[in-house]
């Protein structure tokens, strides 16, 4: 069964005026139209030497993913929530959009990789209404990108909600 089915082409025209330099911001570039807000299990940011001493066991490390999981969960739960991928190559790429054939593909494409050696697993998300955009990331720290504050509140709401941290960057 498959997991994604693309959206209409309209909608995939308006997504991709929604949100801008989506390929720019996967590949860690700045761009004047978002701002980043981490979702973390830590309530601050780590040291350097915080995180070259953080080494959890494998309970520990099952705990923390699971609490990322459940903000995921949290966060479909209250809004909708769309995968995109790329396709083509570098100038000449574009986005496509698709939405989840089940909720079984939501569950499961929104587990955390945990400790895979490639990001390529990382779950990419849009979140429409909120003009927000999510990607998981190393070191139990994914990443909002958000084009308004507002949703600031709301993001801290459902990381308090599921035992996890939203922390601002300066």
């Amino acid at each position: 069964m498959r997991k994604f089915i693309n959206l209409s082409k309209n909608r995939q025209v308006e997504l991709n005026k929604e949100f801008p330099d989506l390929f720019k911001i996967y590949c860690v570039e700045d761009t004047p139209h978002y701002k980043k807000v981490a979702i973390t299990v830590f309530d601050h940011w780590l040291t350097r030497e915080e995180f070259q001493n953080d080494s959890p066991d494998k309970a520990e490390r099952l705990c923390r993913d699971k609490s990322l999981h459940d903000f995921a969960k949290v966060m479909s739960k209250n809004t909708e929530i769309l995968n995109f991928k790329f396709t083509g190559k570098w100038e000449r790429c574009s986005t496509s959009f698709r939405r989840f054939s089940s909720q079984d593909s939501l569950d499961n494409y929104l587990h955390p990789a945990g400790d895979n050696d490639s990001s390529d697993k990382f779950c990419r998300l849009v979140l429409p209404e909120f003009s927000a955009v999510y990607f998981e990331s190393w070191d139990y720290t994914n990443i909002f990108y958000i084009q308004d504050d507002k949703i600031i509140p709301q993001i801290k709401k459902w990381a308090s909600e599921t035992g996890v941290y939203c922390l601002e960057y300066y």
